[in-house]
């Protein structure tokens, strides 16, 4: 049964042979030291996150990273709510969560799941430097297909869910310490249909492609999305026909690597 994750959907949405080629095929575009940084630095934090969670000594890796210390230390000031299990009945951090779907299997890794006797949340930490809007956030399968696992997978009826991005390390222009900023979104009866739907649809998608065989289909030529692509000169599209230099998107477009 073949694996979906919210990443392995977007990509599978926004190209079928960028998905070919990344998870098929397991082609890989090496990473600038920049964005390893990034993508180090947002690891350390949910593993610094999952220990505190688990009630693990976290004050060495805090001394080891000032950073992280000011981080976590402003997010404890600005939401405190977030520490308090008050009537909570189920706290986990990186919840691992599945559903057979359509013979596929979809899978989740929560940064942290808390339930109470009538609702629960998904929290997900965020390491980029600026946050994202909260449209984007609406319209993102991480944010879709998380509370929709949720909400088939417990007893909740989805106006019940919520899920919260946490962007910790946010700049602010007024102050040196980093600024937390959330972005709530609630669930509802008919987002839920409606991600059903596009679940089917997508899931359907990509089983004609499977009958049908490698190659899986381009963006037709002249696509935006072919331009910045690492996989442009693989396709023959656009400016890789060109030359082969390809451009790594931005460090605020790229996810965390999970732990």
């Amino acid at each position: 049964m073949l694996r979906l994750s919210q990443g392995q959907l977007s990509l599978l949405e926004y190209c079928p042979r960028r998905y070919q080629h990344t998870i098929l095929e397991s082609l890989s575009v090496p990473a600038s030291p920049e964005l390893l940084t990034a993508q180090q630095w947002g690891d350390r934090f949910h593993l610094l996150m999952q220990q505190r969670e688990m009630g693990l000594p976290i004050d060495p890796v805090l001394e080891a990273d000032t950073e992280l210390q000011t981080c976590l230390s402003q997010l404890q000031a600005q939401a405190p709510q977030l520490f308090d299990t008050t009537g909570e009945i189920f706290r986990q951090s990186e919840h691992e969560r599945s559903l057979t779907f359509q013979d596929y299997w979809l899978t989740g890794v929560y940064d942290l799941l808390r339930l109470w006797r009538d609702r629960a949340e998904i929290v997900d930490w965020k390491t980029y430097l600026k946050p994202q809007k909260q449209q984007h956030l609406q319209r993102d399968w991480q944010t879709r297909l998380y509370l929709y696992m949720l909400a088939e997978t417990t007893d909740y009826p989805p106006d019940a869910l919520a899920m919260t991005y946490w962007f910790v390390r946010v700049e602010s222009p007024d102050t040196p310490t980093p600024a937390p900023q959330q972005v709530r979104i609630g669930y509802s009866a008919a987002a839920h249909r409606q991600t059903q739907k596009d679940l089917e649809r997508l899931t359907q998608k990509l089983t004609d492609f499977l009958a049908m065989g490698l190659p899986f289909p381009q963006l037709p030529v002249g696509s935006d999305q072919c331009a910045n692509c690492p996989f442009a000169v693989r396709c023959q599209r656009g400016f890789a026909q060109e030359t082969v230099v390809s451009t790594l998107p931005s460090l605020d477009e790229i996810e965390e690597v999970p732990i």
